[in-house]
């Protein structure tokens, strides 16, 4: 179920994302391209009722040409959207600064899952404090370039 507080932050969240990626955009990824000790990664996918493109702006890392998410939804207590689209349509873009790269999204698989999970806790502790704030176990998405 969800909470107003959930409602809220979705609404805050929602606005705070279109003017963090306007600012990564407008800067060519110079301004904004860091955000709480993480790299910020533009992911463009596609809504899976509306089919219209949206972008949302998220931590990652690395983990050799792949570039790895959370999809923690800042701790509420429901799917992002993005992931929700990813698993509908696992086509996507990434766009770190400035540069664009065709996408396919795939869960971690289990074996690699606490490394990057570490990896994302080292750039960004806060993701240990979402995951016990929720009851679902938030996922880890590997994007991989296509082609």
């Amino acid at each position: 179920m969800t909470t107003t507080r959930d409602r809220l932050l979705t609404v805050v969240s929602k606005h705070a994302a279109a003017a963090h990626t306007a600012l990564l955009r407008r800067t060519n990824g110079r301004m904004g391209n860091r955000f709480r000790g993480g790299d910020v990664v533009l992911l463009t996918h596609r809504g899976r009722r509306s089919g219209k493109q949206f972008t949302t702006p998220l931590l990652h890392v690395r983990d050799g040409d792949d570039v790895v998410v959370a999809a923690s939804n800042g701790g509420i207590d429901s799917e992002p959207q993005w992931w929700l689209n990813l698993q509908a349509d696992p086509r996507a873009e990434t766009e770190i600064r400035g540069r664009r790269r065709a996408v396919v999204a795939a869960p971690v698989e289990d074996g690699d899952r606490d490394r990057l999970w570490q990896a994302l806790m080292d750039k960004c502790p806060t993701y240990d404090e979402y995951q016990a704030k929720v009851r679902r176990r938030i996922a880890l998405v590997r994007l991989s370039p296509v082609g």
